[in-house]
C-alpha cells in the first residue's frame, strides 16, 4: 500500500498580516486530509500559532510545529525549517506549500532539493521556480510563472471552505442586513467610518441607511474592538461578530457587504451577497480589479488617504484614522441605491454565484495528492 502523502503548510498570521492566509491554508489542509494525507502545519512564532489554533474545528485538529523566527526573514529559518524536515522518514519527498508575502526565489532555490514546494500567489512579483503554482485571481499566465513545474491559475482555484460549496442564498425583497468586513484588524478603522457617516451623516445624508442592521466582522485583534462593542451596546442596530465558524451562514443572512479585498471577497461570491470592495492595501489591487472588470463586485476605491494606518499595538483610546473620502462616499452611494433596487441584487447575485462554485480547496487537493491525475483542472509545463 503506498505511503499517505506528507504535506506541510508553511504559513502565518497575526495583527500585521491578519488571517486570509491561515484561512486558505486550512480550506486546503481539509481537504487534502479528507484525501487521506497526513498534515502538518510550520509557523513563525507563537502568535500565529494562536492565531491558527484558534481557527481549528477542534484543538487538535492539525499538528504545529514552531520555529521560533521572525516571519519576514524566511531565508534565516531555513536551518530550522530544513533540520525539521529531515526528519521526514518516508521514501517519498514532502510536500510544502509556503502561502507568505516574504517568500524569495533564494528561499524556494534552498526548498527544493528536500522537498516538493508549492507556492500560493498573489503578488506576481519574482520568478517562481517551484513544483506547482497557485494563483486563483486570474487566468492569465505571466513570465514569472513559466519556471513552475505545474500552474492552477484562476477562479477554478480559490480554495474556500467546505461551506461555500453552493451555500444557499435568497434575494430578499426588502434590505435589512448589511455586512462590514474591513480585516481582522481594520488598519484604517474603515467600520467606524463608515458607521460613522451612516448614523451621524455630515455631508452625506441618506436616512434610510439608519434603518438596517449592520453586522461587523471583526476580530480581538483589531485595537479598536472595544471601541466597536461600546458602540453596539449604545446602538441596537450594531452586531459584532468575531470568530465566526459558519461564516457562510452569517453572508447569507445579509443583503449587501462591503468589503476589502481578499479571500473574502470569493466567499461573498460563493455565497452571492451583492457587494462593494475597496483596496486597503496593494497586495489586493490584482483581485479587486478583476471582480471589478468582470462586473461582479464594483470597487469603491482606496481607503487609505495617505496617512499610516493604526497600529496594531494602538491604544485602544486612539481615534481611526483619517480615510479618503471619495471611497467612503461611493461606498454609501452603493448601499443606498442596491439596497432600494431588489432587481439588481437579484442580477448581482447571480452573477457572482455563476462565477464561483467553491470546489477549488478540492482542486488543489487533487493536484497535490494525485498529481498524475488528468481531469483537465491543471496545466502542466515540462522543463
Amino acid at each position: 500500500m503506498p505511503d499517505r502523502t506528507n504535506l506541510y503548510f508553511r504559513t502565518d498570521g497575526n495583527a500585521h498580516i491578519a488571517t486570509g492566509h491561515i484561512m486558505r491554508c486550512l480550506a486546503i489542509a481539509r481537504a487534502c486530509a479528507r484525501r487521506n494525507a497526513r498534515i502538518t502545519f510550520v509557523v513563525s512564532d507563537e502568535e500565529s500559532q494562536s492565531l491558527l489554533q484558534s481557527r481549528f474545528h477542534a484543538d487538535d485538529e492539525f499538528p504545529i510545529h514552531c520555529l521560533h523566527c521572525d516571519y519576514r526573514a524566511p531565508e534565516k529559518e531555513l536551518p530550522a525549517l530544513l533540520s525539521y524536515l529531515g526528519r521526514e522518514s518516508s521514501a517519498a519527498r514532502p510536500w510544502l506549500l509556503i502561502d507568505s508575502y516574504f517568500a524569495t526565489p533564494a528561499y524556494f532555490a534552498a526548498l527544493r532539493p528536500h522537498c516538493l514546494t508549492a507556492y500560493l500567489d498573489d503578488l506576481r512579483s519574482f520568478p517562481c521556480d517551484v513544483d506547482l503554482l497557485i494563483h486563483y485571481d486570474s487566468e492569465d499566465d505571466c513570465a514569472y510563472y513559466q519556471h513552475a513545474a505545474r500552474k492552477l491559475l484562476g477562479s477554478r482555484f480559490t480554495p474556500l471552505r467546505e461551506q461555500f460549496e453552493k451555500p444557499p442564498y435568497t434575494v430578499r425583497a426588502q434590505t435589512q442586513n448589511i455586512l462590514l468586513s474591513t480585516g481582522g484588524t481594520d488598519p484604517y478603522g474603515v467600520a467606524e467610518g463608515l458607521l460613522e457617516n451612516i448614523f451621524h451623516p455630515t455631508d452625506f445624508s441618506c436616512p434610510a441607511l439608519q434603518a438596517y442592521d449592520y453586522h461587523v466582522l471583526t476580530s480581538r485583534a483589531n485595537p479598536r474592538y472595544h471601541a466597536l462593542l461600546d458602540r453596539a451596546s449604545s446602538n441596537p442596530r450594531l452586531h459584532i461578530h468575531e470568530g465566526v465558524a459558519d461564516m457562510a451562514s452569517l453572508m447569507g443572512a445579509c443583503d449587501l457587504a462591503v468589503s476589502a479585498g481578499g479571500t473574502t471577497l470569493c466567499e461573498l461570491c460563493a455565497v452571492g451577497v451583492p457587494t462593494v470592495s475597496y483596496l486597503m492595501a496593494e497586495n489586493q489591487r490584482t483581485a479587486v480589479e478583476a471582480f471589478a472588470q468582470r462586473g461582479l463586485i464594483p470597487c469603491a476605491g482606496d481607503i487609505r488617504s495617505g496617512h499610516t494606518p493604526t497600529e496594531p499595538t494602538a491604544s485602544p483610546d486612539r481615534e481611526p484614522t483619517l480615510l479618503n473620502r471619495s471611497t467612503l462616499l461611493h461606498i454609501l452611494d452603493f448601499l443606498t441605491h442596491m439596497s432600494a433596487n431588489v432587481e439588481e441584487r437579484a442580477e448581482a447575485s447571480r452573477s457572482m454565484r455563476a462565477f464561483l462554485d467553491g470546489l477549488g480547496a478540492e482542486r488543489i487537493a487533487k493536484a497535490l495528492i494525485s498529481p498524475s491525475a488528468s481531469d483537465g483542472t491543471d496545466t502542466t509545463h515540462s522543463r
